[in-house]
């Protein structure tokens, strides 16, 4: 998404936050952030910044659909309104989104076990049809390929979209973990991050993105952290992860 103009008075990354919303919580410093609409121009304070044992137990509760008991441990956390409460927490759970995990282009080996996956349904369908193959060994075959099809399918779109899409390098600015998560014998850790993108060519431009990270890749993400982006002409909120670049 495009970010606002407002940034945190405490770490200065830039606010998310609703037309008319009061109290809004910066996801990098776990910092409640007062938003002052009595003035021309709305303006930010710090009101109070929360432990981080607090605001991972709210993301937690987030993550876990705990919509309510989220806003009211921040309520009591940050001695607010109810209102205010909901809509701070309204917002922060729009900026946590596992959607990132499925959101990403498929590896080369990714896209070839995809195709292998699809070859392989449609010999099963054709080989349990025509009697070629055992009606078990068809039916387990093709349980395998959808399963792994609907985990996948979407990243193999993805990929085949963003074929022809524009290149850029953006570079991390402020980041900060959201989650982790295990699949398979691979654990992924989801971060939110703003950064700097550099079209080629173009002008630059800010955005933030969900970003899932492997365990062993996490040291590679710092401030400064350069990787390759793709994105669709003329729509920058399309901006995902290509490929990650040495360090200069």
């Amino acid at each position: 998404m495009r970010l606002e103009l407002l940034n945190c008075p405490n770490c200065h990354a830039p606010l998310d936050y609703s037309p008319g919303q009061t109290l809004c919580i910066c996801l990098y410093c776990n910092s409640t952030i007062r938003i002052h609409h009595d003035t021309s121009q709305p303006a930010a304070t710090t009101e109070k910044q929360l432990s981080t044992a607090d605001m991972a137990e709210i993301k937690e509760l987030l993550l876990a659909g705990q919509m309510d008991t989220a806003v009211q441990r921040y309520q009591q956390i940050a001695h607010c309104h109810q209102s205010e409460a909901q809509a701070a927490i309204a917002t922060l759970s729009n900026q946590i989104s596992f959607k990132a995990l499925r959101q990403q282009q498929l590896s080369r080996g990714g896209l070839i076990f995809f195709v292998i996956l699809l070859v392989g349904l449609a010999w099963a369908l054709v080989g349990g049809l025509t009697g070629q193959l055992h009606p078990v060994i068809a039916i387990a075959i093709t349980v395998f390929a959808l399963l792994y099809i609907a985990l996948f399918g979407k990243g193999f779109l993805i990929s085949l979209r963003y074929l022809r899409a524009a290149n850029g390098v953006a570079t991390v600015q402020h980041f900060t973990r959201i989650s982790s998560s295990q699949t398979g014998r691979r654990t992924f850790h989801l971060f939110r991050i703003i950064v700097e993108v550099q079209p080629e060519p173009g002008a630059p431009f800010q955005m933030e993105m969900l970003l899932p990270v492997r365990d062993r890749s996490v040291d590679k993400l710092h401030q400064g952290t350069r990787f390759g982006v793709k994105f669709l002409p003329g729509d920058e909120n399309s901006v995902i992860f290509n490929k990650l670049l040495p360090e200069q």
